[in-house]
């Protein structure tokens, strides 16, 4: 009987789990093929892609990059010679045989050769370079330093360390703000590689000119040997008139003792003008670095230019082009950089710590608690009264100092400013002055001292006048034709002090 009921129970608990599946696949099936009515039916909403925020760290870095490839470009660029123009290949390709750049300087020379070969040869021209150059690393280590701290705290921001407290570190970012600070550090490595820029065109601009004056210093040591030779030539042949006339009786023998100094003076002034090209012709080679030991040809630019700028271009001119200015602007910008990048580092922010910490794996509850998302409390003083911050004084102090020395440097730049304008005044008064100079003796005072010379030799030879009136003809035109040399050689000097002032060829 009991038996019975068991299996009576059993079919019985068989016949209804049968039901409720049955029952629950008629349910399933249901609402499965349920359709709501139309009225409640709604157009799917298009759901919005999601956008990526842009790394700014990554912008910055690219246009650290855009400003290091920029100066590569202007670093890789010929040095520009004389006029504006650049230097030709082929003179590239010969600067670099020495033997080939000496055949260049003889029998006749340029001026733009001189500085072609000077701008490709200088050694000092390249020292400068080799500091841009150098000075152009800086874009890279501005990134490297701020890329392996991002790494570091991406790396210390999901650490777990299975030993110790298990207290989370303070972000590093915190510490070193970026990308705020990376783009001031590439702002200084650009002010860095211009204060450099600058060096180097004012270390060739100083020796372009040094060499420009050297050559029209050596075209008028050429010249003076010349006319020097040519008065030593006009005084024998007085010397042979005056000795007839004393055969006869007709004049003293002081005549003839007089005409002999002045020979022998104008043979050691023309020994003394032969060791003065030397020089000049060493200076020229050295300043190209090629050996010293050589003689160069003959200056084939006679005359230089002879127009006068007006004063009043060349002010805003030289304020914007002089290289020290320029040198001391960049470095009053990198100054400026950084301290403002200094302000940003040390000092502390406008904030009561609320929010200190970015999104983080935080574990809040249980035995590797780790730190709370974000402040709590807010105190001065740990410890016993202790300030939490207790040297940041000290080191606002150097900031001070910092502030004070950029105020220098302001007042310096306008103190350069001003002596500029007093430069550029009297560079263009010693060209002024060369240039009417030049005209006095050129056009007027030869003429006059060839035709004194002329009648002075006739009336000699008559004995119409006397030997000193003779002697001081042939002395007035020897000073007249070294004088009037020497105003040509002076425009050239006076011209390249005054570029050289400027800092840029003078329109």
């Amino acid at each position: 009987m009991k038996n019975l009921s068991m299996v009576l129970s059993g079919i019985a608990l068989i016949w209804a789990t049968g039901l409720a599946a049955c029952g629950y696949r008629d349910m399933k099936r249901d609402i499965d093929a349920y359709v709501p009515p139309a009225m409640l039916q709604q157009a799917q909403a298009s759901v919005p892609p999601v956008v990526s925020e842009p790394d700014v760290f990554e912008a910055e870095k690219a246009t650290i990059e855009r400003l290091r490839d920029s100066w590569e470009k202007v670093v890789g660029e010929t040095a520009a010679a004389v006029g504006g123009a650049d230097i030709q290949p082929a003179m590239i390709e010969a600067a670099t045989d020495d033997t080939r750049s000496l055949g260049m300087l003889k029998p006749h020379f340029s001026l733009e050769i001189v500085h072609s070969l000077i701008l490709l040869r200088n050694p000092s021209i390249k020292a400068a370079t080799n500091r841009l150059r150098a000075a152009l690393e800086g874009f890279d280590q501005v990134t490297q330093l701020d890329e392996i701290l991002r790494q570091y705290s991406a790396f210390t921001e999901a650490t777990m360390p299975g030993v110790g407290p298990m207290q989370g570190m303070d972000n590093i970012q915190m510490k070193f703000p970026f990308p705020g600070v990376t783009a001031l550090k590439g702002q200084v490595a650009e002010k860095n590689v211009e204060a450099e820029k600058q060096a180097l065109d004012l270390v060739r601009r100083d020796i372009v000119a040094k060499a420009s004056k050297a050559y029209w210093n050596l075209l008028y040591t050429h010249r003076a040997h010349r006319i020097t030779r040519d008065m030593l030539g006009r005084l024998n042949q007085l010397e042979s008139v005056a000795t007839t006339r004393y055969g006869a009786g007709r004049t003293s023998y002081q005549d003839v003792v007089k005409i002999r100094i002045g020979r022998e003076k104008l043979e050691e002034q023309l020994a003394t003008l032969k060791e003065q090209r030397a020089n000049l012709e060493t200076e020229l080679l050295s300043l190209m670095d090629l050996q010293t030991d050589i003689s160069l040809g003959w200056p084939d630019t006679p005359t230089p230019d002879l127009s006068l700028p007006k004063l009043e271009s060349l002010y805003p001119l030289a304020l914007e082009k002089r290289q020290e200015l320029n040198r001391m602007r960049a470095m009053l910008g990198k100054m400026e950089r950084m301290v403002e990048m200094a302000e940003t580092m040390i000092q502390p922010a406008f904030t009561q710590n609320y929010s200190l910490f970015t999104d983080e794996a935080v574990l809040q509850a249980g035995s590797a608690a780790m730190k709370p998302t974000f402040s709590t409390t807010t105190s001065p003083t740990r410890g016993k009264g202790l300030p939490k911050n207790a040297w940041f004084g000290t080191r606002d102090t150097y900031l001070r100092e910092t502030r004070r020395k950029l105020d220098a440097l302001r007042a310096d730049l306008l103190d350069a400013e001003a002596r500029t304008r007093l430069m550029v005044r009297m560079g263009w008064f010693e060209l002024d002055r060369a240039r009417r100079e030049l005209f006095l003796y050129k056009d007027r005072l030869l003429e006059l001292s060839q035709t004194s010379l002329d009648v002075s030799n006739r009336a000699y030879e008559s004995g119409s006048v006397s030997f000193a009136d003779v002697i001081n003809s042939y002395t007035g035109w020897l000073d007249v034709n070294l004088a009037g040399e020497r105003r040509n050689s002076d425009v050239g000097v006076a011209r390249a002090e005054l570029e050289r002032r400027v800092g840029a060829p003078i329109p």
